[in-house]
């Protein structure tokens, strides 16, 4: 029944979005970026979900089974707290300014053709990891809908991946900015009415919210449910400054982050819902990670998961503690989170893929028409790609802390290609360097386990290196203006003129 529900619900959002945005959508430009005449209502809404998905949900509950317990939970304040006010007030007017219309063409613009090719083809592959996390969490809510009756593997990913490829499909991203808008509302209640349904059902059965307390105390580790646990080193460096940092870096330069800004008709629209915007993420990631807690708590819950609990815990609370119409609401609510992402990813990647690879290499005169419908193509082979790993990936976590990785020296080059100077060669060496650091720390654990710490995890070598290689580089080798220096070079000599 809970699956019937959240079928019916989806499938008629989605019709109704198509139908709305059919009409509005006739080129490949209203597809890819709703013609850029977005207000900030539709562009809040666009951007809000997309660095929520599984990783304010799925890896976080997972999270919280482990050693770092209720502290899992900034990740989702990091992210709502600094991610996105950076994204809204900074990094997305910069796009938006540009006057591109993706990512890619922006570093193309600053460094040349090349530059932009290699960053369209790394982060479509990344982003790739990333959406099989979603599709992963994805799955794992169809499972609880289903009350475990639908094998996770492949039949929950399969069906996922339907709804992923429907999200953006009919529509691109006008369809997902007003998708976004109800579901974000649907998000929020339902996470929340589960939890505080869940205190009523520890109440009558457990004795309160005084059992889980006791459960820890119990195994030694009341420490799990400090929120905050700031004396707690793993919590900074495994954490609070990896979501600050892997989000403000290769989240600056994604293109399904960045996607939204593409689409607003002006710098303010980028702007003017930050505030709305950072509540909603900010939010968004408690109520996963309490549930986590409270599931770990529970022998049947855990017994049920088996060597699965991590990714399953909520799901399977949900089924042994929750009404069937709260459990399909509660699972909804996960879908709203993962199916935003994940199509976000697969638009993003289609219109890269499309746009500056397809295009932008081999068929520059590829007409209008053409373009659009082989952006849908690419949706669904985009799609595609995210259901292979998805079926094997073992967690969730860690996959972000690697592809994630891959974007932090395009960032720094980007910043100082707009704000500082430009210099080919020191961007090319950055990245190289950078992207060899990744795949080292990533494959060769000897090599990663012999650094202190935190220079032992991928992401903060990769940091580093970016940082002294871009910077040191930069400084010693000629180069021209940066691209915002110029422009504001270009106003002033105008000015002198006009005055003259």
């Amino acid at each position: 029944m809970a699956l019937a529900i959240a079928l019916v619900y989806f499938v008629a959002l989605i019709i109704v979005a198509s139908l709305y945005t059919r009409k509005k959508v006739k080129t490949a430009a209203d597809f890819a970026d709703a013609g850029g005449q977005m207000g900030w209502v539709l562009v809040t809404f666009a951007f809000v979900l997309a660095p929520l998905g599984s990783g304010h949900t799925m890896s976080l509950w997972e999270a919280s089974t482990g050693p770092l317990g209720a502290s899992a939970a900034m990740w989702g304040i990091g992210a709502g707290a600094i991610f996105l006010p950076l994204a809204m007030l900074w990094f997305g007017p910069w796009m938006h300014e540009s006057g591109c219309k993706t990512v890619p063409q922006i570093i193309e613009k600053i460094y040349g053709k090349k530059l932009g090719f290699l960053h369209a083809c790394v982060q479509t592959m990344t982003w790739t990891g990333i959406g099989a996390s979603e599709t992963i969490a994805t799955g794992t809510a169809i499972y609880g809908l289903s009350g475990g009756k639908i094998p996770f593997q492949p039949w929950c990913i399969l069906i996922g991946f339907c709804l992923i490829v429907c999200y953006v499909l009919f529509g691109g991203l006008l369809q997902m900015a007003w998708l976004n808008i109800i579901n974000s509302i649907v998000m929020i209640i339902g996470s929340y009415t589960a939890l505080f349904l869940l205190g009523g059902y520890l109440a009558a059965n457990l004795g309160g919210w005084g059992y889980v307390k006791d459960f820890y105390e119990g195994l030694g580790t009341v420490g799990k449910l400090t929120q905050l646990n700031l004396g707690n080193q793993g919590v900074w460096f495994n954490i609070i400054l990896p979501v600050i940092i892997l989000h403000s870096t290769a989240g600056g330069v994604a293109q399904v982050m960045m996607q939204p800004f593409f689409g607003a008709k002006d710098s303010q629209s980028c702007r003017k819902g930050v505030f709305l915007g950072a509540g909603i993420n900010f939010m968004s990631c408690v109520p996963w990670v309490c549930m986590g807690l409270i599931g770990m708590t529970i022998p049947s819950v855990v017994s049920a998961g088996g060597s699965n609990i991590g990714k399953l815990v909520v799901p399977l609370l949900a089924q042994e503690a929750l009404p069937a119409p709260i459990v399909g609401l509660l699972m909804i609510a996960l879908l709203c989170a993962t199916l935003s992402t994940g199509g976000g990813i697969v638009l993003a990647n289609a219109n890269v893929v499309t746009t500056d690879i397809i295009k932008g290499a081999l068929f520059p005169n590829m007409k209008d028409k053409t373009e659009m419908n082989l952006m849908k193509v690419m949706i669904i082979v985009c799609a595609v790609l995210l259901v292979i790993p998805a079926l094997t990936v073992p967690v969730v976590m860690p996959v972000f802390l690697w592809v994630f990785s891959f974007g932090m020296p395009v960032f720094v080059v980007f910043i100082i290609g707009l704000h500082w100077k430009i210099n080919r060669t020191a961007a090319w060496v950055t990245i190289v360097v950078a992207f060899i650091v990744d795949l080292i720390w990533t494959f060769v654990p000897s090599v990663a386990n012999s650094m202190p710490a935190p220079f032992n995890v991928n992401m903060y070598a990769v940091l580093l290196v970016s940082i002294v290689f871009g910077v040191v580089l930069t400084a010693i080798l000629p180069g021209k203006p940066g691209l915002r220096r110029q422009v504001r070079m270009d106003a002033r000599a105008a000015k002198a003129r006009a005055n003259a």
